[in-house]
């Protein structure tokens, strides 16, 4: 891959799990200086040891609390002096150790947990770096919400709902600054082919996408001319698109 954002900084939530890991290894190969967020040091280090070309930044922090938000950027100014872009892949589909139930058998604990990572972290991340990049008049955030967040599933219904919460989230954001010249967009993965997505039980591999193909998208949006933009783009198998489609005219 051409070095296309040499010299940019790029923030990473979630930034050891499937996608946020391949999202930070295509950085990185794209030439970007990539700031690791994740609540597990030894595995940001880990990563960071895997990546020995590239200058990283491993921050050990949670993205559901504001005081971590707000250290995580002023760390990267710190050190690299700007921010580029936020890439919020930090996420859980359920609860640990809970299974897909209906609404009425859903804890409030369980909907506080979910939603906290998902919706909130988004929310406190995205604020967060703000400063920053309206100071600059640059800048883009690209927030990962899925094709639930555009169509409900049964059984799912906090995550549904963090995800819908994430693209309105999103565009009510984008309407906000991009006066001041940032772009903020969500992109909406289909079933990815990671450890959140395996708690549904094994995934075909025709009816997944390999995480690669979602950091490839996002880099690629990243690289994009500044008066240019794709409007929450959805990323899905052509496989799982047919049959799909296939089914409702079945």
């Amino acid at each position: 891959m051409k070095q296309h954002l040499h010299g940019k900084v790029a923030i990473v939530t979630g930034g050891t799990g499937g996608i946020g890991q391949a999202t930070c290894r295509a950085l990185a190969a794209a030439g970007a200086n990539a700031v690791i967020v994740d609540r597990c040091l030894d595995r940001i280090e880990a990563l960071q040891a895997e990546l020995p070309g590239a200058e990283t930044l491993g921050l050990a922090l949670d993205v559901t609390q504001e005081s971590d938000m707000e250290a995580m950027a002023a760390k990267t100014l710190e050190r690299f002096g700007q921010i580029d872009f936020l890439i919020t892949c930090a996420g859980i589909l359920r609860a640990p150790g809970t299974s897909p139930k209906p609404l009425l058998q859903v804890s409030e604990a369980e909907w506080d947990c979910v939603l906290d990572i998902n919706l909130k972290g988004v929310f406190l991340s995205n604020r967060a770096v703000l400063p920053a990049m309206i100071q600059r008049r640059s800048g883009m955030i690209i927030n990962l919400s899925s094709t639930s967040g555009r169509q409900g599933k049964a059984h799912d219904a906090p995550y549904c709902a963090s995800k819908f919460g994430v693209i309105g989230l999103s565009e009510s954001l984008a309407e906000e600054v991009r006066l001041h010249g940032i772009k903020v967009q969500a992109i909406l993965p289909d079933a990815v082919d990671t450890p959140l997505w395996e708690q549904n039980g094994p995934i075909k591999p025709e009816y997944a996408l390999p995480a690669t193909q979602v950091a490839d998208l996002i880099v690629y949006m990243l690289t994009l001319p500044t008066d240019t933009m794709l409007v929450a783009p959805v990323i899905a198998p052509f496989r799982t698109r047919k049959r799909r489609t296939q089914a409702k005219a079945d």
